[in-house]
């Protein structure tokens, strides 16, 4: 690829994610002021300069422009995550950390700035009902992530180590999310995170093994 081509593809991205977050910020606004049903997707095109087209070449609803969703866990997030792992080695030591690092990194996805990150907050708080929207799109990449964490560690999907650590992340981010998007928290996500996990890493250690059970005749 030439410099120019390189530059111009650089351009195209900084344009698209300067209008990605023209609309995001629109959509975030109105709702803190009126909630979701208060406003058109027309005003929002009006804020933020484009057209109805544009708007649904970016987001399909309004809910998920407030949120600023991203598509996913991009390469450059999963990538060094499955490089993390120790194939062949059980699960890795640094898996729940690793899992932390990739739940923050997502979040902070939908919002790059600590004012961004203020008004999605303000967002919500007019409607709580997005925070489950959250909490959907999380369970909706809980088999994504059993698969992620297989390759990582260099098993199989359905180990049964697999399925308990993708159950029990995903259960501490289902908990995380709404106590960071509650107006009155002031802790950072990967604050409120990391307090769950350590707490629940803490606790399981502290059990004994539990006896094998034998079948009665």
């Amino acid at each position: 690829m030439t410099n120019s081509a390189s530059s111009d593809l650089g351009l195209r991205e900084r344009k698209r994610a300067a209008t990605r977050q023209a609309i995001t910020s629109a959509a975030r606004a109105l709702t803190a002021q009126s909630g979701l049903g208060g406003y058109t997707v027309e005003e929002v095109c009006e804020q933020a300069g484009i057209s109805r087209r544009t708007f649904f070449n970016y987001f399909p609803s309004k809910e998920d422009a407030v949120l600023g969703t991203p598509e996913g866990l991009p390469e450059e997030l999963t990538a060094p995550f499955i490089d993390g792992g120790s194939p062949d080695a059980g699960l890795s030591e640094t898996l729940l950390q690793d899992l932390v690092d990739l739940a923050v990194a997502h979040v902070e996805g939908m919002a790059v700035s600590r004012a961004e990150l203020l008004q999605l907050k303000e967002a919500l708080a007019t409607e709580p009902r997005l925070v489950m929207k959250v909490m959907q799109g999380t369970r909706e990449l809980e088999e994504g992530l059993r698969r992620l964490i297989a390759q990582r560690e260099g098993l199989l999907p359905e180990d049964p180590r697999i399925a308990a650590v993708t159950t029990i992340f995903t259960a501490l981010v289902q908990r995380a999310g709404p106590e960071f998007f509650d107006p009155s928290n002031t802790r950072t996500y990967r604050q409120v995170l990391t307090s769950g996990a350590e707490t629940a890493r803490a606790a399981f250690a502290a059990f004994s093994p539990l006896a094998s059970t034998k079948e009665k005749p």
